[in-house]
């Protein structure tokens, strides 16, 4: 999931941390790299997710079931598999993209909130 939900290897482990620590908190993981998967191993290619999206039926669809995946999504790189051995301690429980791949980290989901509008809202 690491490996599918980063495009800078420098945010590996701090991603990893923030799996960690919903997996601790019992949050529903919401990655959406395995939605994209479950939605490829149904024959369908997702390059961005949307709600509708949200709705596939699979045990990699980890905004509707909990915990880990039964499986890999990928086969992960160096950087990948050495920030899931060690994830980063951190406070953050979410992450959004901004437009040149790298992440804004948040406490909170009023600060995800904030986070989404402004990686919407650059150039």
């Amino acid at each position: 999931m690491i490996e599918r939900e980063v495009l800078h290897d420098s945010e590996c482990p701090t991603v990893a941390g923030v799996i960690n620590n919903r997996i601790k908190s019992n949050m529903a993981l919401q990655i959406d790299a395995t939605v994209v998967y479950a939605w490829r191993l149904a024959g369908r290619k997702v390059t961005r997710v949307l709600n509708k999206d949200l709705e596939i039926d699979s045990p990699y669809n980890t905004y509707k079931i909990s915990g880990l995946p039964p499986k890999p999504i990928c086969i992960p790189g160096t950087a990948a598999w050495g920030a899931a051995l060690e994830p980063e301690v951190n406070d953050y429980y979410y992450y959004v993209a901004n437009k040149s791949g790298y992440h804004y980290f948040s406490k909170t989901f009023k600060e995800h909130q904030r986070n989404i509008k402004l990686a919407r809202s650059e150039k």
